[in-house]
């Protein structure tokens, strides 16, 4: 329960903290569901490579999880309050386990929100304003540093409660990166999209800074 409160919880703060009424205007009124939709059925596709051992990170695998792409998009609050029915949806309606469901948002969802947001911050604060450095910084580079720091946060979590015996270090490290590139990978190509067709669902993007020149 201690999981679901806090997953609740968060869900609720994003909530009160989103522009009022923004997902009963356009795009969000529509385009959050469809986003739900997309994402549900994206974590729970994997495909591998044929032989790859079961249960490894090893070979080919397709994960996207979202919450950098959605960060960039329209900001940390929004994104959270998006992912939350993701999670239960995609986690909870499947197996049935509000527990995993709960931990799934918060350490794939939260996690990863939270330092793309960071991300984000430190790129707009301190690189010139480009449009090349908007899709490449908000939309690879954040996205890769979300997995990455989120992977070495829960890594180190497991070391302190004495998972370490438990650990096939070689599969989370290489598994990390492998996800890491991927996520970055396809967010810097859906931002690159969304700014070519729709500018105005993209918060980080500023016209008059990004194009003045």
């Amino acid at each position: 329960m201690i999981w679901l409160g806090l997953a609740v919880a968060i869900f609720l703060g994003a909530l009160f903290a989103s522009p009022p009424r923004s997902f009963l205007k356009p795009p969000l009124s529509w385009l959050a569901p469809a986003t739900i939709l997309f994402l549900v059925i994206a974590w729970n596709i994997s495909p591998s490579l044929p032989g790859q051992p079961a249960g490894k990170f090893y070979g080919l695998i397709f994960h996207f999880y979202g919450a950098s792409l959605l960060t960039a998009m329209f900001g940390p609050a929004i994104a959270l309050a998006i992912l939350f029915p993701v999670a239960f949806l995609g986690i909870y309606a499947i197996q049935g386990n509000y527990e995993a469901a709960s931990q799934h948002y918060l350490m794939v969802c939260v996690l990863p929100t939270l330092f793309a947001y960071l991300s984000i911050q430190i790129i707009q604060r301190f690189i010139p304003k480009h449009l090349f450095v908007l899709i490449l910084g908000n939309g690879y580079v954040a996205a890769f540093m979300s997995v990455i720091l989120s992977g070495t946060l829960l890594l180190l979590i497991k070391l302190i409660m004495g998972d370490a015996n438990q650990l096939d270090f070689e599969g989370w490290f290489l598994g990390l990166i492998i996800i890491a590139f991927m996520e970055g990978s396809l967010s810097g190509m859906l931002l690159a999209i969304m700014l070519i067709f729709r500018p105005h669902w993209v918060s980080t993007y500023n016209e008059e800074a990004y194009m003045s020149r």
